[in-house]
């Protein structure tokens, strides 16, 4: 039976050169995933669902980062303090 990979999502690098001068204390993907130990594509899940706040969005050459202010960022850590595992009931 295979064992599935156990990946931490730490941040290994500063990434603050991506960020605009007025968003250098937003917090970028990366660096959110990092802060609630969460994998970044479930926090895109959650973006998608609605059950986060929307991040403001900041072009980047033909990319656009996702930055979540320090306010965003405490409220997506309760939000997750307060999941429970399980599927939701059909109530």
């Amino acid at each position: 039976m295979k064992r599935a990979k156990v990946r931490k999502f730490r941040v290994k690098r500063n990434l603050d050169y991506m960020k605009p001068a007025k968003f250098q204390d937003h917090l970028t993907l990366a660096e959110l995933s990092a802060r609630v130990d969460k994998d970044p594509r479930w926090i895109r899940r959650l973006e998608d669902a609605g059950r986060i706040p929307v991040p403001r969005r900041v072009p980047m050459g033909k990319l656009e980062i996702r930055l979540w202010s320090p306010a965003q960022a405490e409220e997506i850590e309760q939000i997750i303090s307060t999941h429970k595992v399980g599927r939701p009931s059909a109530t």
